[in-house]
């Protein structure tokens, strides 16, 4: 008598849909962190290969970072609506929280600021998530738009409306990002300076 195994994720069990619910997290998050990681690096050399910081940054990063919410929305096509609304709503906070950080480090708590900025750090907390969730959230919808293309069959229209809104939303939020920023003014202490 031969044993057959049957996939869970086909079977609809429990464990299968909680892997693909991971994998629907895990996977564009690791896409997301690549491609953030990879920007790190262009930033601190000049050239990468044959390619300098800038074109490394158009030709390996910003198509990378694109690919995110189409991937998550066709892994997000085979769970239910629910577990989709879930994936994204982690993704959406996990990313928005993580661009917020990213944002308010560099205006709030500048690394160029040895002893902080004359505006407290505090006060530049709103536009910072503002952003974030710009960022996260239009990721996140964006995902959940390419998953339900991709249920529609229209796999191709799922790829490029995906990468397209994704070019939009990134755009409003540079443009939220640059609307919002408030010049830092470092605090240098001198012989007049006072201290508490």
């Amino acid at each position: 008598m031969a044993s057959s195994t049957v996939d869970p994720a086909e079977t609809g069990s429990p464990t299968g849909e909680t892997a693909r619910l991971a994998v629907g997290i895990a996977l564009p998050l690791l896409i997301l962190s690549l491609a953030y990681g990879l920007w790190l690096i262009s930033d601190q050399l000049l050239y990468i290969g044959p390619l300098d910081r800038a074109a490394f940054g158009w030709v390996v990063v910003v198509p990378l970072w694109l690919s995110a919410p189409v991937v998550a929305g066709f892994v997000w096509k085979s769970l239910s609506r629910r577990q989709a609304r879930f994936a994204a709503l982690i993704l959406g906070f996990l990313i928005s929280a993580a661009a917020a950080l990213a944002y308010w480090q560099s205006i709030g708590t500048p690394f160029d600021c040895g002893f902080g900025t004359v505006i407290p750090a505090l006060n530049f907390l709103p536009q910072t998530l503002i952003v974030g969730v710009l960022v996260g959230g239009g990721l996140a919808l964006d995902g959940l738009l390419v998953a339900r293309l991709a249920q529609l069959g229209v796999r191709w229209w799922a790829v490029i409306v995906g990468a397209g809104t994704e070019v939009f939303l990134l755009g409003f939020a540079f443009f939220a990002l640059f609307a919002t920023w408030e010049g830092h003014t470092c605090f240098v202490p001198g012989p007049n300076s006072v201290t508490p």
